[in-house]
């Protein structure tokens, strides 16, 4: 049940994977104006306590301020040192750790030892530089960009299912960050098709769903992707654990993907929220927070039942990131060296939106032309 019944065009150029120009572009239109998912309440979750993380070509500090959440440019306006370098910790004060500047809640400077050796007092150049925070369930969101439309409008078509599904039923399990060697868009777009199950994952997914159960939905700001799993034993186990959790049965695995960066797959038993963000034109970081049904029930047979689902869970998440790291760096190698236009079959469709999507969102003749001078069929008309 695909949209299209004809291939279609590759919209980016092998070059668009690996062009500084192109990565500048992405990073000033696509994702400076996101919002990303950088942590969630547990590891803030008292007064004092912080986390460190680089966000794109931004240090970050994030901080619990009395109750509030907040996010700093990790840099001190006085002698331009990190504030800190540690990982995370906790704190009374926001000081820095070179000097022992001081600032509030508000980025703007307290205590400063010897302050009268800074007279007259600069104060508007010496604040901390902030950024917005917000959360969705128990996720912390960060905006590097004050133009954004606000987090719960900027993520309008998944809203509710993410807060639903980053908490109440559903406890935080497990996160990891992996380093790739390969462009953002290859890790991205390998996540929106099932064309290379049989190929790349013969140990977990095993097959490609048939088209008739392959349901995909293309709008120019998502898409999704919706299938019914096999009744394997594997799912009947599933089946039998969450129905003693108290939770719900749909026997339907969904995809989705919130451009330009974002993806959000759920199961009966879980959901993993996933984002990929440059640090290179050819390297980059794929960032995973798992949650796992935790249900109503509240006995010792369900917490030990829950226990399990999230140890399986947090492993089978883990082994198909890795199966599918396998393939990133040849792909990445192949479009450095490649002279094809490439093509799109239908069970890719997905791929065609995002390409789309970055295309017309970044600005500049070279982000904006496709390969005319080969000969590509033209896009088929949908089918409804």
């Amino acid at each position: 049940m695909f949209v299209h019944q004809q291939h279609l065009r590759h919209l980016l150029r092998p070059d668009q994977y690996y062009s500084a120009e192109q990565h500048q572009a992405e990073l000033r239109h696509l994702l400076h104006p996101a919002w990303h998912p950088v942590a969630i309440k547990a590891d803030l979750a008292k007064p004092g306590d912080f986390l460190t993380l680089q966000l794109l070509d931004t240090p970050l500090l994030l901080r619990n301020m009395d109750g509030e959440l907040t996010a700093f440019l990790n840099v001190c306006p006085h002698r331009h040192s990190k504030l800190t370098d540690q990982a995370r910790g906790s704190s009374p004060k926001l000081k820095c750790q070179y000097h022992g500047w001081e600032f509030d809640r508000d980025g703007r400077t307290g205590k400063i030892p010897d302050a009268r050796a800074f007279r007259p007092w600069d104060r508007e150049n010496s604040c901390l530089r902030k950024f917005r925070v917000d959360t969705c369930g128990e996720v912390v969101f960060v905006c590097l960009s004050d133009e954004t439309p606000a987090l719960r409008d900027w993520a309008a078509p998944f809203w509710e299912l993410w807060n639903e599904g980053f908490g109440g039923d559903y406890e935080f399990s497990a996160a990891w960050e992996i380093d790739f060697s390969c462009n953002w868009k290859v890790i991205l777009e390998n996540s929106l098709e099932s064309y290379h199950i049989p190929q790349v994952h013969p140990k977990t997914f095993k097959v490609f769903p048939e088209e008739t159960n392959a349901w995909h939905e293309l709008n120019p700001r998502f898409s999704s992707f919706r299938t019914i799993p096999p009744s394997e034993v594997a799912i009947r186990i599933q089946n039998w654990i969450i129905r003693r959790l108290g939770g719900r049965i749909t026997h339907e695995y969904w995809h989705r993907v919130l451009h330009p960066h974002l993806t959000f797959s759920t199961m009966d038993s879980t959901r993993l929220i996933q984002c990929v963000l440059p640090t290179s034109p050819t390297t980059c970081r794929y960032r995973s927070m798992l949650f796992t049904l935790r249900g109503s029930r509240r006995n010792p047979l369900a917490y030990a039942l829950y226990r399990f689902l999230k140890m399986t869970a947090t492993f089978v998440a883990k082994k198909v990131v890795n199966e599918d790291g396998v393939i990133y760096e040849g792909v990445q190698r192949g479009l450095e060296a490649s002279p094809h236009p490439g093509v799109i079959g239908t069970r890719e469709e997905r791929i065609f939106v995002f390409q789309e999507y970055v295309r017309n969102a970044c600005k500049g003749p070279k982000a904006l032309t496709v390969l005319e001078d080969h000969q590509v069929p033209d896009v088929a008309n949908p089918v409804h």
